[in-house]
């Protein structure tokens, strides 16, 4: 292999590397396209040199080679078919290299570039040097040379396999698959046959005739063998297509009776939607109507719980003036007691004044008899004694009369402090009940606030349920209209 050779290889190879990596980096692009249009000018001028029977200086460029080198014509030139493969291959790789990729065009060259490496690789083989040496005054190409271009190709034709002719051989489907089969025998086993009758011939086995005449039979006995194992691939490929559509009729089959009794399960569907979206329906207006109850009977709570404040504030206010009442009842109650001992104190004094009227009245008579003894002499003490008399009976009858009025006043204060005993114990039993009024009233307070309260919860829940009961309504809506829509497409 020449180093222009070595180079093309190489070049090509990063091409195709540069080209296949998994980036969209503009310098990766670039070093691919340099990569081969280099190829593509090794070979172009190469031939240019053979055609125009001219030295570029190019063939020893980069390494010298020997004049007596074996089958060169030009020391470190290549071949001419190695040139042209170069050519087609670089131009090949420069079509797939444009943003607008060329596929067939390029597969084309690729494919036309494998002929004539295989055609250098058969020579070797046959041994018949016109394929890979056109003539003794031009460089031949080397087998590793053939066999290198063999996989250039290859990895070219298949580094745009979905793409151009090769999106056949790839195919997934039955073509692909049968030529993915085929192509290798048609590839290996003609050239394989062709070998080995020439190796008998040469070997004097039989005649050219009969080498012929073998070869002949030999090709029917391959290409038969080829139809055959197609047929057979087809045959089963056909029985499992046969297989499948059978089984597809009766999935479809399955299908049908499927659909029928989801059309039947649709219209039940339906008629259930429907039924519980009226009831829905009902069930959001009571949810409406009891969310507006539950906020009027949250506002009355509000009033009640109001007036109950209110309520207890005039329960407070009450036991506070009964308690002020109680108080001053007491102080009444106290000055009767002291009016009842001053009274009593005043009878008192008043039976000692009468005691004291009546020994006077009797010492006035007394002194009255004794100025009647006395005669002249004793009447002036007489009128005295008189005088005295009438002061002791006026004493003793304001006396009496002061008596009749303690009298008066002690009944009158019993009565009073009776009327005291009762008032004290009504003002007590009223504090009583105004204190278990104000706490009547604070249990109907804390009442009011947990029913406030409550309501205030029940008026949220209404509320929310309301909501989640809308949302329920309009997907059972949604879930009705598709029902519908359901039913009447399939009967459609």
């Amino acid at each position: 292999m020449k180093a222009n050779t070595a180079i093309g290889f190489v070049m090509g190879g990063l091409a195709l590397w540069f080209m296949q990596e998994k980036t969209t980096s503009l310098g990766g692009r670039r070093t691919a396209g340099c990569c081969a249009v280099v190829m593509l000018m090794i070979g172009l001028l190469t031939l240019m040199q053979y055609g125009l029977n001219r030295d570029f200086g190019i063939d020893q460029l980069i390494f010298k080679e020997s004049a007596n080198a074996v089958a060169t014509a030009h020391p470190g030139r290549m071949a001419p078919n190695t040139a042209l493969n170069f050519l087609l291959l670089g131009v090949s790789l420069v079509l797939l290299w444009l943003p607008t990729a060329n596929y067939l065009a390029a597969q084309c060259l690729t494919l036309v570039a494998f002929t004539i490496a295989l055609f250098g690789l058969l020579g070797y083989i046959y041994g018949n040097s016109y394929f890979y040496h056109l003539d003794r005054s031009l460089t031949a190409m080397a087998l590793h040379t053939a066999i290198a271009f063999i996989l250039l190709c290859a990895a070219i034709l298949f580094a745009s396999h979905h793409r151009g002719v090769m999106a056949v051989v790839t195919s997934v489907s039955a073509g692909g698959m049968m030529a993915r089969q085929l192509l290798p025998a048609a590839i290996v086993l003609p050239p394989t046959a062709c070998w080995l009758i020439l190796s008998g011939y040469r070997s004097e086995i039989y005649t050219a005739e009969m080498g012929i005449s073998l070869l002949g039979i030999l090709n029917v006995g391959i290409f038969s063998s080829l139809i055959w194992w197609n047929a057979g691939k087809l045959n089963l490929i056909d029985r499992q297509r046969r297989t499948a559509e059978k089984g597809m009729a009766q999935a479809l089959e399955e299908l049908n009776l499927r659909v029928e009794e989801r059309e039947k399960m649709t219209v039940e569907l339906a008629a259930a939607v429907h039924q519980i979206t009226t009831t829905m329906d009902e069930l959001a207006a009571s949810a409406a109507t009891m969310a507006e109850q539950a906020l009027a009977a949250d506002a009355q709570a509000k009033t009640a719980f109001s007036l109950s404040d209110q309520g207890i504030a005039a329960a407070s206010k009450t036991q506070s003036g009964m308690e002020l009442l109680q108080e001053k009842v007491r102080g009444i109650a106290t000055e009767i007691a002291r009016c009842q001992q001053l009274s009593s104190q005043i009878s008192n004094i008043s039976k000692i004044v009468s005691d004291i009227a009546s020994q006077t009245n009797m010492l006035a008579l007394n002194a009255a008899i004794e100025a009647v003894r006395a005669g002249e002499h004793g009447k002036s003490f007489a009128v005295v004694a008189s005088e005295i008399r009438k002061l002791a009976d006026q004493s003793q009858t304001s006396a009496v009369t002061i008596m009749n009025l303690v009298g008066d006043i002690q009944k009158a204060i019993a009565s009073t402090v009776r009327v005291k005993d009762e008032g004290i114990q009504t003002v007590t039993s009223g504090v009583t009940a105004v204190v278990e009024t104000a706490g009547a009233i604070g249990g109907i307070s804390r009442s009011i606030e947990e029913i406030f309260v409550s309501n205030k919860q029940i008026a949220m829940t209404s509320q929310q349920q309301a909501a989640a009961i809308n949302e329920a309504f309009n997907a059972m809506n949604a879930l009705n209209q598709l029902a519908r829509e359901t039913a009447f497409g399939k009967g459609d």
